[in-house]
């Protein structure tokens, strides 16, 4: 099930982020919306409920009434991307991820990347296929209007192919296509939720700013003490069991046993992400195939980052003893990243899990649970 794995967000953005930023400022309490491009006023109306238009209506009113037009027209699209966005988070709306991998769901909320339409430019109507890298059956496409497109730089990101924050509504599924048609799309925004941006030019980390890493946390605040490993072969010797009993320990939490219906192999109720208390769910991976984490180490069919995203946490975390590809991290991301929903995520690789295991005193413990039989 290797959903969404965009190629665009590259690992170039998360070592910016990691070697760029402090702990404090990607911890910050920041918001995702979409900086609309295209807006399908008809389509909105017919899917917000009456007493959502009727705020969009009070709101567009008293606008004054010396505004030029252009400037009118575009306060009007936020106030309808404000809303939708609202109205997804209340469903809640699920991400597209969810839609094909639960095979379910008549409207998403997502950050995808869209293959190349330069039909934009010269015809009336359009068709975007969605990249699903690893998903041949079924494609999806998104069928729209160009007269929507409001925005030259979103007619352009269309165009020419680019990541995009979509909401879209189904419209048919037939011959193996799911067709949908879009209420809004634009780049996925980052702001401050407070006004005032904790560091310059949020904008450009976009969607992948709620990647966390593990220095983030601040119940593993040791591991900041302990220089990143070139060798971690150690880890080969450490199994899933017991590193998941050391991760316990050092939370403070009992490790449960493992059952197959499970959506996560640890839940902590009481992390801290930048002083805030927040939940996270954990999916832990062993040395049973010692190798770079690709998309078919997750699961029998694939699906555990699907599971994973279906707990309630507020952080998913993706934790191997050996490298993680930019596959798994884009499809995590993907499903855990929604706009105005930006839930967080972590990749802890071999070399972090090594170094959280020597932060807090638990390789030995660790090796002796391992050799137990």
């Amino acid at each position: 099930m290797n959903v969404l794995a965009s190629p665009v967000q590259t690992e170039e953005n998360t070592l910016a982020m990691r070697t760029g930023l402090t702990p404090e400022q990607r911890t910050a309490d920041m918001q995702l919306t979409i900086d609309p491009g295209f807006v399908h006023h008809r389509l909105i109306q017919t899917v917000l409920p009456p007493e959502a238009i009727a705020v969009v209506d009070d709101r567009a009113r008293a606008l004054p009434s010396d505004m030029p037009d252009w400037m009118r027209r575009v306060r009007i699209d936020h106030l309808y991307m404000q809303m939708m966005l609202l109205f997804c988070e209340r469903l809640p709306a699920p991400t597209l991820g969810d839609v094909l991998a639960g095979q379910s769901g008549t409207l998403f909320c997502s950050t995808v990347t869209l293959a190349a339409a330069p039909e934009v430019y010269e015809r009336p109507r359009a068709v975007s296929k969605v990249i699903t890298p690893g998903i041949d059956h079924p494609q999806v496409e998104l069928h729209y209007s160009t007269s929507n497109i409001a925005a030259d730089t979103t007619r352009s990101h269309l165009a020419d192919g680019h990541d995009l924050a979509v909401v879209a509504k189904l419209r048919s599924h037939r011959d193996g296509v799911l067709i949908f048609e879009p209420l809004l799309m634009g780049s996925p925004w980052l702001s401050s939720k407070t006004g005032t941006d904790p560091f310059p030019g949020p904008e450009w980390y976009s969607h992948a700013f709620f990647e966390n890493f593990i220095d983030d946390i601040d119940d593993f605040a040791a591991v900041r003490d302990v220089p990143t490993p070139s060798d971690f072969s150690v880890m080969r010797d450490i199994s899933e069991a017991a590193f998941k009993q050391c991760l316990a320990e050092v939370l403070g939490d009992t490790a449960r046993a493992d059952w197959g219906g499970e959506m996560a192999d640890h839940f902590a109720a009481h992390l801290r992400l930048g002083g805030r208390r927040t939940t996270a769910a954990f999916l832990l991976k062993g040395p049973a195939n010692f190798a770079p984490m690709g998309l078919n180490h997750l699961g029998k069919n694939n699906d555990q980052i699907y599971r994973l995203a279906q707990t309630p946490a507020q952080l998913l975390v993706v934790q191997h003893c050996h490298e993680i590809q930019e596959p798994v991290r884009a499809t995590l991301r993907a499903f855990a990243v929604q706009p105005g929903v930006g839930r967080r995520y972590c990749l802890i690789d071999g070399k972090d899990s090594l170094r959280l295991l020597i932060a807090y005193d638990k390789l030995d413990r660790a090796r002796e649970l391992s050799a137990r039989p």
